[in-house]
């Protein structure tokens, strides 16, 4: 954490998580709108964090594995395989990496390695379908917790400003 001066008064600037949730909202009311916007998102990014992980180790998971996990689960609900090297590529992660993950998760029955003729791909085991289903039972808890009084317009809305936000994320250049 940094403390940066500004005149008389000392602001709590953020550098990779955010700090209490009073002391931010306390140094947002001084700034603008638009100031505002990257601190709520860090302190609402930060509570799902919190949420997953607690959910997470719940079972025994980590963060990483439970992320690991629910890509494997998407990519077969999608009818997508997914080999080791689409683990690696997707979070930038080396391959001995993925492969102690993969054997750590195959040793507690989360993962199965199927062979298929040349390539070997990683299947989510029932009893870690069963554990993926409960996770995210909760986590949608969590979700509507925070949308509590927030109407399917203003998610609409907020859902359009976000993928724009998201969207120009890459045209670069600063305006």
């Amino acid at each position: 954490m940094k403390i940066k001066k500004y005149g008389t008064k000392h602001c709590v600037l953020i550098d990779k998580f955010v700090c209490e949730l009073h002391n931010n909202l306390k140094y947002m009311e001084q700034q603008n709108k638009k100031e505002q916007l990257v601190p709520l998102i860090r302190i609402i990014d930060k509570e799902f964090k919190k949420d997953f992980e607690r959910r997470l180790s719940e079972y025994g998971l980590t963060a990483q594995q439970g992320r690991l996990l629910f890509y494997i689960n998407w990519n077969i609900i999608n009818d997508k395989k997914v080999r080791q090297v689409d683990i690696e590529k997707h979070f930038q992660l080396t391959k001995s990496t993925v492969h102690g993950l993969i054997n750590r998760m195959e040793k507690a029955n989360l993962v199965i390695k199927n062979k298929d003729k040349n390539n070997q791909y990683i299947e989510i085991s029932e009893d870690c379908k069963k554990i993926l289903e409960d996770v995210f039972s909760k986590r949608m808890d969590c979700l509507n917790k925070m949308l509590n009084g927030v109407t399917d317009e203003e998610i609409e809305t907020l859902h359009t400003l976000l993928m724009k936000i998201y969207e120009n994320r890459d045209k670069g250049g600063d305006k």
